[in-house]
């Protein structure tokens, strides 16, 4: 008789390889014929997203310490304080190879899966090759692109394009800085980045609607050569990321994590920490015997809450001149200033805050309570 998993696994990112580290009777099935590779991601995590799940930073898989957060606004001025180590820009790669050596699961590399059938209560996963394997659960930590989405849930996924690039820069960087630009004439419901990843390379990015491939060419060339000298692309680490998570993930024994599910941060995007969240949660569920309550569980952490996708809407309808003014009021300071009462004067002075007050008060808000949870 053919053997019964537990679990099946598809997708070795780190959300399958998280889901791996908690349960023993699982098989995880990843097309690609290396772990941690290619890279299409910023390799941004927080400190507390690690201490969340127990790992201990450790300088084989992390590039460099972040320590300040620069939000910048379209006419250069910025907020953003100085905060110790408040998170990691990773050797994603590496970091993806250490997660694996932990893994309980076994991992079946270069099997793509083409195909999903509930046949007696039992799923039945046909590969490219013709191979078939048979599990009492399934999760689907295969991405933006999810064939477990496409197969059993039927449901489309909003997805915003994103540019990257690996870059070595001909002047030093700031490692202990990370840059966020918004603009949001030229990058509507995104923002351009700068992610050191040493003394002179970094992760340069753009994500967003409209004509982001034409604006961010304009921004390596008036910004990064403005500031870091020449510039060469050493690798092209462009794709998409899901936009909004989707109204059903666990159906019939199946349980969507991280980018499969559109679970990613609604503010800025990134997706690392809630992947590895919530493949901790499906996992827990199927070793609980707790498997429908996995959509809930979801739905009331705070990791996931709504309340940070409403931030999200709010922040990305500012238009320029509000984020200038904002900018100006707040400029190299912590957001912590607008609660003090220069910071309210000042504020107040500004038209553009003043008429949009209610909801840039809101935003900051929400902020304050789920600023943990972002990244």
């Amino acid at each position: 008789m053919e053997e019964i998993y537990q679990t099946i696994i598809i997708g070795a990112g780190p959300a399958g390889l998280m889901a791996g580290w908690y349960l023993k009777d699982a098989l995880i099935l990843e097309q690609k014929p290396e772990i941690g590779k290619p890279v299409q991601c910023g390799e941004g995590i927080s400190r507390q997203a690690l201490e969340r799940q127990g790992i201990e930073p450790d300088s084989s898989w992390i590039s460099t310490t972040i320590d300040v957060v620069q939000r910048i606004m379209p006419n250069g001025r910025f907020f953003g304080g100085f905060h110790k180590e408040i998170g990691y820009i990773l050797d994603r790669t590496t970091f993806e190879k250490f997660l694996a050596k932990k893994t309980k699961a076994r991992i079946q590399l270069k099997t793509k899966v083409v195909d999903l059938k509930l046949k007696n209560n039992i799923w039945q996963i046909e590969t490219e090759q013709g191979e078939i394997f048979q599990s009492k659960h399934l999760i689907g930590a295969d991405g933006v692109n999810s064939v477990v989405r496409r197969k059993v849930f039927g449901e489309r996924i909003e997805i915003l394009p994103a540019i990257e690039y690996l870059v070595e820069l001909e002047k030093e960087i700031e490692i202990n800085t990370l840059k966020i630009y918004f603009n949001q004439e030229k990058y509507p419901q995104g923002y351009v980045w700068i992610f050191p990843k040493s003394k002179n390379r970094a992760n340069i990015g753009a994500g967003g609607e409209g004509e982001i491939l034409k604006n961010f060419n304009e921004f390596l060339e008036n910004e990064v050569r403005k500031n870091y000298g020449n510039y060469k692309i050493l690798e092209n680490r462009s794709g998409i990321v899901p936009f909004n998570s989707l109204s059903k993930i666990f159906k019939d024994g199946v349980f969507l994590v991280g980018d499969a599910a559109g679970l990613v941060d609604a503010l800025f995007k990134g997706g690392i920490s809630k992947a590895m969240w919530s493949a901790k949660i499906a996992a827990q569920c199927i070793l609980d015997n707790e498997t429908n309550l996995y959509q809930s569980k979801i739905e009331s952490d705070p990791l996931f809450s709504p309340r940070i996708m409403e931030a999200s809407k709010i922040l990305y309808s500012l238009d320029n001149q509000c984020l200038n003014e904002l900018g100006e009021v707040l400029d190299k300071k912590g957001t912590a200033y607008l609660k003090t009462l220069p910071g309210v004067i000042k504020f107040l002075s500004k038209p553009h805050l003043r008429k949009n007050s209610f909801k840039i008060f809101k935003f900051f808000s929400i902020w304050r309570r789920y600023k943990d949870y972002i990244w």
